[in-house]
Protein backbone atom coordinates (compact mmCIF):
# COMPACT_ATOMS: atom_id res chain seq x y z
CA UNK A 1 0.00 0.00 0.00
CA UNK A 2 1.18 3.11 -0.95
CA UNK A 3 1.60 6.48 1.52
CA UNK A 4 2.76 9.73 0.67
CA UNK A 5 1.41 11.99 4.09
CA UNK A 6 0.76 15.00 4.92
CA UNK A 7 1.11 17.24 7.93
CA UNK A 8 -2.75 16.94 8.85
CA UNK A 9 -2.22 13.23 9.32
CA UNK A 10 1.14 13.11 10.36
CA UNK A 11 1.79 15.52 12.83
CA UNK A 12 1.63 14.26 16.76
CA UNK A 13 2.10 16.66 19.36
CA UNK A 14 5.48 16.95 20.31
CA UNK A 15 4.41 15.64 23.91
CA UNK A 16 3.01 12.54 22.80
CA UNK A 17 6.16 11.59 20.56
CA UNK A 18 8.20 12.53 23.56
CA UNK A 19 6.59 10.55 25.81
CA UNK A 20 6.74 7.38 23.42
CA UNK A 21 10.83 7.19 24.78
CA UNK A 22 10.66 4.51 27.22
CA UNK A 23 12.48 5.06 30.54
CA UNK A 24 15.50 2.32 29.56
CA UNK A 25 15.88 3.84 26.26
CA UNK A 26 16.46 7.07 27.90
CA UNK A 27 19.36 5.71 30.17
CA UNK A 28 20.94 3.50 26.73
CA UNK A 29 20.80 6.32 25.29
CA UNK A 30 22.68 9.14 27.60
CA UNK A 31 19.17 11.49 27.47
CA UNK A 32 17.24 12.81 30.60
CA UNK A 33 15.80 9.62 32.46
CA UNK A 34 12.25 10.80 33.70
CA UNK A 35 9.92 8.50 35.74
CA UNK A 36 6.25 8.14 34.66
CA UNK A 37 3.92 6.92 36.71
CA UNK A 38 0.13 6.80 37.05
CA UNK A 39 0.18 7.52 40.81
CA UNK A 40 2.85 9.15 43.31
CA UNK A 41 5.22 6.49 44.87
CA UNK A 42 6.98 6.89 47.78
CA UNK A 43 10.91 8.04 47.68
CA UNK A 44 11.85 4.71 48.30
CA UNK A 45 9.66 3.34 45.49
CA UNK A 46 11.00 5.95 43.22
CA UNK A 47 14.31 4.69 44.01
CA UNK A 48 14.24 1.21 43.30
CA UNK A 49 12.27 1.63 40.25
CA UNK A 50 15.07 4.27 38.41
CA UNK A 51 17.60 1.28 40.07
CA UNK A 52 15.45 -1.24 38.25
CA UNK A 53 15.42 0.79 34.86
CA UNK A 54 19.33 0.87 34.94
CA UNK A 55 19.55 -2.69 34.98
CA UNK A 56 16.65 -3.07 32.56
CA UNK A 57 18.23 -1.03 30.10
CA UNK A 58 22.10 -2.95 31.00
CA UNK A 59 20.58 -6.28 29.75
CA UNK A 60 19.20 -4.74 26.70
CA UNK A 61 22.50 -3.59 25.57
CA UNK A 62 24.33 -7.05 25.98
CA UNK A 63 27.26 -7.46 23.39
CA UNK A 64 25.60 -8.23 20.21
CA UNK A 65 27.08 -11.17 18.28
CA UNK A 66 30.28 -10.57 16.02
CA UNK A 67 29.24 -9.90 12.09
CA UNK A 68 30.85 -11.43 9.47
CA UNK A 69 34.05 -10.19 7.91
CA UNK A 70 32.40 -8.68 4.66
CA UNK A 71 28.80 -6.97 4.84
CA UNK A 72 28.85 -7.67 0.90
CA UNK A 73 28.69 -3.65 0.28
CA UNK A 74 28.93 -2.73 -3.04
CA UNK A 75 30.96 0.31 -3.31
CA UNK A 76 29.18 3.76 -3.38
CA UNK A 77 29.48 5.29 -6.98
CA UNK A 78 28.43 8.46 -8.78
CA UNK A 79 30.25 11.29 -7.18
CA UNK A 80 33.38 10.18 -8.14
CA UNK A 81 33.41 7.12 -9.82
CA UNK A 82 30.21 8.11 -12.78
CA UNK A 83 26.73 6.84 -13.07
CA UNK A 84 25.99 3.86 -10.93
CA UNK A 85 25.20 0.63 -13.36
CA UNK A 86 22.16 -0.27 -11.58
CA UNK A 87 20.61 -1.58 -14.90
CA UNK A 88 22.97 -4.99 -15.31
CA UNK A 89 21.15 -8.32 -15.42
CA UNK A 90 21.02 -10.59 -12.71
CA UNK A 91 23.67 -13.94 -13.80
CA UNK A 92 22.13 -16.24 -15.72
CA UNK A 93 23.46 -19.13 -13.82
CA UNK A 94 22.54 -17.05 -10.17
CA UNK A 95 20.85 -19.49 -7.64
CA UNK A 96 17.35 -18.16 -6.52
CA UNK A 97 17.23 -16.93 -2.81
CA UNK A 98 14.60 -16.41 -0.89
CA UNK A 99 12.50 -12.96 -1.84
CA UNK A 100 12.65 -10.81 0.77
CA UNK A 101 10.11 -7.33 1.94
CA UNK A 102 9.90 -4.92 4.43
CA UNK A 103 7.50 -3.78 6.87
CA UNK A 104 7.74 -0.24 7.35
CA UNK A 105 6.87 2.79 9.62
CA UNK A 106 7.22 6.64 9.60
CA UNK A 107 7.28 9.39 11.86
CA UNK A 108 7.13 13.40 10.94
CA UNK A 109 7.95 16.07 13.73
CA UNK A 110 7.71 19.36 11.63
CA UNK A 111 9.52 22.76 12.62
CA UNK A 112 9.19 24.73 9.43
CA UNK A 113 7.27 21.71 7.58
CA UNK A 114 9.87 21.35 4.86
CA UNK A 115 10.54 17.28 4.86
CA UNK A 116 8.38 14.77 2.68
CA UNK A 117 8.65 11.66 2.86
CA UNK A 118 6.84 8.48 1.03
CA UNK A 119 6.95 4.63 1.34
CA UNK A 120 5.81 1.83 -0.91
CA UNK A 121 5.49 -1.52 0.90
CA UNK A 122 4.67 -3.81 -1.92
CA UNK A 123 7.54 -2.64 -4.20
CA UNK A 124 10.20 -1.98 -1.03
CA UNK A 125 10.71 2.02 -1.80
CA UNK A 126 11.14 4.32 1.04
CA UNK A 127 12.25 8.11 0.35
CA UNK A 128 12.40 11.24 2.07
CA UNK A 129 13.65 14.99 1.10
CA UNK A 130 14.17 17.91 3.17
CA UNK A 131 13.77 21.50 1.77
CA UNK A 132 16.56 23.54 1.67
CA UNK A 133 15.59 26.17 4.50
CA UNK A 134 17.40 29.16 3.10
CA UNK A 135 14.65 29.91 0.47
CA UNK A 136 12.46 30.96 3.38
CA UNK A 137 14.55 34.36 3.31
CA UNK A 138 13.50 34.75 -0.23
CA UNK A 139 9.73 34.41 0.50
CA UNK A 140 9.90 31.24 -1.41
CA UNK A 141 8.44 28.09 0.04
CA UNK A 142 10.98 26.04 1.39
CA UNK A 143 9.32 22.91 1.29
CA UNK A 144 7.56 23.19 -2.14
CA UNK A 145 10.36 21.21 -4.27
CA UNK A 146 10.72 18.25 -1.76
CA UNK A 147 6.95 18.03 -1.89
CA UNK A 148 7.00 17.67 -5.42
CA UNK A 149 9.81 15.63 -5.48
CA UNK A 150 8.57 12.84 -3.39
CA UNK A 151 5.41 13.19 -5.08
CA UNK A 152 6.92 12.06 -8.49
CA UNK A 153 8.79 9.53 -6.96
CA UNK A 154 5.89 8.05 -5.71
CA UNK A 155 3.75 8.47 -8.67
CA UNK A 156 6.72 6.60 -10.73
CA UNK A 157 7.06 3.57 -8.61
CA UNK A 158 2.91 2.93 -8.42
CA UNK A 159 3.41 3.07 -12.02
CA UNK A 160 5.79 0.90 -12.21
CA UNK A 161 3.91 -1.65 -9.60
CA UNK A 162 0.98 -1.34 -11.73
CA UNK A 163 2.63 -2.35 -15.39
CA UNK A 164 4.54 -5.37 -13.15
CA UNK A 165 0.93 -6.87 -11.49
CA UNK A 166 1.79 -10.13 -13.04
CA UNK A 167 4.95 -10.18 -11.55
CA UNK A 168 3.47 -9.24 -8.08
CA UNK A 169 0.87 -12.25 -9.25
CA UNK A 170 3.87 -14.88 -9.78
CA UNK A 171 5.52 -13.99 -6.33
CA UNK A 172 8.19 -11.57 -7.76
CA UNK A 173 8.65 -8.39 -6.21
CA UNK A 174 8.53 -5.21 -8.25
CA UNK A 175 12.37 -4.09 -9.65
CA UNK A 176 12.68 -0.32 -8.76
CA UNK A 177 16.03 0.68 -9.33
CA UNK A 178 16.68 4.30 -6.77
CA UNK A 179 19.32 6.13 -9.12
CA UNK A 180 16.66 6.00 -12.25
CA UNK A 181 13.82 7.01 -9.76
CA UNK A 182 15.66 9.69 -8.42
CA UNK A 183 16.39 10.88 -12.16
CA UNK A 184 13.31 11.06 -13.18
CA UNK A 185 11.46 12.50 -10.30
CA UNK A 186 13.88 15.39 -10.38
CA UNK A 187 13.72 15.69 -14.07
CA UNK A 188 9.64 15.78 -13.71
CA UNK A 189 9.88 18.03 -10.50
CA UNK A 190 12.45 20.57 -12.59
CA UNK A 191 10.31 20.68 -15.72
CA UNK A 192 7.31 21.77 -12.90
CA UNK A 193 9.23 24.58 -12.26
CA UNK A 194 8.73 23.86 -8.63
CA UNK A 195 10.87 26.95 -6.53
CA UNK A 196 13.65 26.12 -3.91
CA UNK A 197 15.76 23.51 -3.77
CA UNK A 198 15.99 19.90 -1.80
CA UNK A 199 18.24 17.01 -0.69
CA UNK A 200 16.51 13.35 -1.31
CA UNK A 201 17.23 9.82 -0.38
CA UNK A 202 15.64 6.80 -1.78
CA UNK A 203 16.31 3.12 -0.82
CA UNK A 204 15.12 0.45 -2.59
CA UNK A 205 14.75 -3.46 -1.62
CA UNK A 206 15.34 -4.22 -5.30
CA UNK A 207 13.79 -7.72 -6.27
CA UNK A 208 13.42 -8.62 -3.02
CA UNK A 209 17.03 -9.61 -2.64
CA UNK A 210 19.00 -6.69 -2.67
CA UNK A 211 19.08 -2.54 -0.35
CA UNK A 212 20.15 -0.46 -3.32
CA UNK A 213 20.00 3.31 -2.90
CA UNK A 214 20.33 6.72 -4.04
CA UNK A 215 21.28 9.86 -2.03
CA UNK A 216 22.24 13.67 -2.63
CA UNK A 217 23.05 15.89 0.18
CA UNK A 218 22.43 15.22 3.75
CA UNK A 219 19.45 13.15 3.80
CA UNK A 220 20.64 9.60 4.54
CA UNK A 221 20.27 6.60 6.21
CA UNK A 222 21.57 3.61 7.62
CA UNK A 223 21.50 -0.41 7.41
CA UNK A 224 22.36 -2.67 10.78
CA UNK A 225 22.54 -5.66 11.26
CA UNK A 226 22.18 -7.52 14.28
CA UNK A 227 21.97 -4.22 16.35
CA UNK A 228 25.47 -2.61 14.28
CA UNK A 229 25.44 -0.59 11.37
CA UNK A 230 27.11 -2.04 8.17
CA UNK A 231 26.39 0.86 6.28
CA UNK A 232 25.71 4.45 6.41
CA UNK A 233 25.34 6.91 3.83
CA UNK A 234 27.85 9.80 4.15
CA UNK A 235 26.66 13.37 3.71
CA UNK A 236 27.93 15.39 0.90
CA UNK A 237 27.75 19.30 2.04
CA UNK A 238 29.85 22.06 0.55
CA UNK A 239 29.67 23.82 3.72
CA UNK A 240 28.39 23.27 7.22
CA UNK A 241 24.73 24.59 6.35
CA UNK A 242 24.76 24.05 2.38
CA UNK A 243 24.13 20.79 1.56
CA UNK A 244 24.27 19.24 -2.09
CA UNK A 245 21.02 19.80 -3.19
CA UNK A 246 18.66 19.70 -6.35
CA UNK A 247 16.68 22.56 -7.80
CA UNK A 248 14.99 23.79 -11.24
CA UNK A 249 17.72 26.40 -11.25
CA UNK A 250 20.32 25.24 -13.18
CA UNK A 251 22.98 27.44 -11.15
CA UNK A 252 22.19 26.22 -7.59
CA UNK A 253 21.36 22.37 -8.38
CA UNK A 254 24.72 19.84 -8.08
CA UNK A 255 22.02 17.25 -10.28
CA UNK A 256 21.56 13.81 -9.76
CA UNK A 257 24.61 13.18 -11.54
CA UNK A 258 26.48 13.64 -7.75
CA UNK A 259 24.28 11.75 -6.53
CA UNK A 260 25.68 8.60 -4.60
CA UNK A 261 24.54 5.19 -5.04
CA UNK A 262 25.07 1.71 -4.25
CA UNK A 263 23.29 -1.58 -2.85
CA UNK A 264 24.30 -4.43 -0.33
CA UNK A 265 23.07 -7.93 0.29
CA UNK A 266 20.24 -7.62 2.21
CA UNK A 267 19.43 -10.08 4.68
CA UNK A 268 16.52 -11.16 6.87
CA UNK A 269 16.25 -9.29 10.35
CA UNK A 270 18.17 -6.30 8.39
CA UNK A 271 16.75 -3.07 9.99
CA UNK A 272 17.01 0.07 7.76
CA UNK A 273 16.24 3.76 8.84
CA UNK A 274 15.98 5.94 6.45
CA UNK A 275 15.61 10.33 7.76
CA UNK A 276 16.34 13.51 7.39
CA UNK A 277 19.19 15.75 8.77
CA UNK A 278 17.00 16.87 11.71
CA UNK A 279 17.38 12.97 12.85
CA UNK A 280 20.71 12.37 11.96
CA UNK A 281 22.06 15.66 13.02
CA UNK A 282 20.83 15.03 16.80
CA UNK A 283 21.17 11.16 17.01
CA UNK A 284 24.69 9.46 16.97
CA UNK A 285 25.43 6.23 15.32
CA UNK A 286 25.84 5.03 18.95
CA UNK A 287 22.37 6.60 20.04
CA UNK A 288 20.53 4.46 16.81
CA UNK A 289 22.29 1.46 17.75
CA UNK A 290 21.22 1.30 20.83
CA UNK A 291 17.52 2.19 20.13
CA UNK A 292 17.36 -0.45 17.40
CA UNK A 293 19.04 -3.24 19.73
CA UNK A 294 16.23 -2.48 22.62
CA UNK A 295 13.44 -1.94 20.04
CA UNK A 296 14.28 -5.35 18.24
CA UNK A 297 14.37 -7.18 21.95
CA UNK A 298 11.25 -5.41 23.26
CA UNK A 299 9.15 -6.54 20.02
CA UNK A 300 8.99 -2.66 19.04
CA UNK A 301 6.94 -2.38 15.52
CA UNK A 302 8.39 -0.33 12.79
CA UNK A 303 6.33 2.38 13.76
CA UNK A 304 7.20 1.95 17.39
CA UNK A 305 10.82 2.61 16.19
CA UNK A 306 10.47 5.45 14.04
CA UNK A 307 7.92 7.47 16.81
CA UNK A 308 11.11 6.66 18.97
CA UNK A 309 14.17 7.65 17.47
CA UNK A 310 12.19 10.58 16.07
CA UNK A 311 11.24 11.97 19.72
CA UNK A 312 14.93 11.44 20.46
CA UNK A 313 16.06 13.33 17.54
CA UNK A 314 13.59 16.29 18.91
CA UNK A 315 14.63 15.74 22.79
CA UNK A 316 18.25 16.03 21.89
CA UNK A 317 17.51 18.90 19.61
CA UNK A 318 15.94 21.41 21.95
CA UNK A 319 17.53 19.69 25.28
CA UNK A 320 21.45 19.92 24.38
CA UNK A 321 23.75 22.53 23.42
CA UNK A 322 24.99 20.27 20.50
CA UNK A 323 20.97 19.74 19.07
CA UNK A 324 20.14 20.95 16.54
CA UNK A 325 16.31 22.08 15.65
CA UNK A 326 14.98 20.72 12.86
CA UNK A 327 12.04 19.47 10.65
CA UNK A 328 12.41 15.83 11.26
CA UNK A 329 11.63 12.41 9.29
CA UNK A 330 12.05 8.90 10.53
CA UNK A 331 11.18 5.96 8.12
CA UNK A 332 12.33 2.38 9.66
CA UNK A 333 11.54 -0.87 7.78
CA UNK A 334 11.95 -4.13 9.31
CA UNK A 335 13.56 -6.50 6.54
CA UNK A 336 11.46 -9.97 6.70
CA UNK A 337 10.71 -13.15 4.71
CA UNK A 338 8.10 -12.70 2.14
CA UNK A 339 6.44 -15.43 3.49
CA UNK A 340 6.68 -14.22 7.24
Amino acid sequence: MATMENLEQIQQTLSQVDARIPGALRIALGISYRQVAFAPAPASSAGQAAADTVRFAASLLQQPPPLPATADVVPEAGEAGGLPAEAEAEPKNAAPARRLRIRYGSCYVPRHDHDAHFGHADAGVLGVADGVGSYMKLGVDAGAFSRRLMANALAQVVAAVGEEEGDAAAGRTPVVFPYALLKKAFEKTAASGAPGASTAAIVSLAGGKDLKWAYIGDSGFAVLRGGRIVFRSKPQRHSRNTPFQLSAASKTSDGVALARAGQIAARDGDVVVVGTDGLFDNVSDTQLQHAVQIGTKLGFSAKNLADILAGVAYEVSKRTRMGKPDDITVLVAFVVQSDS
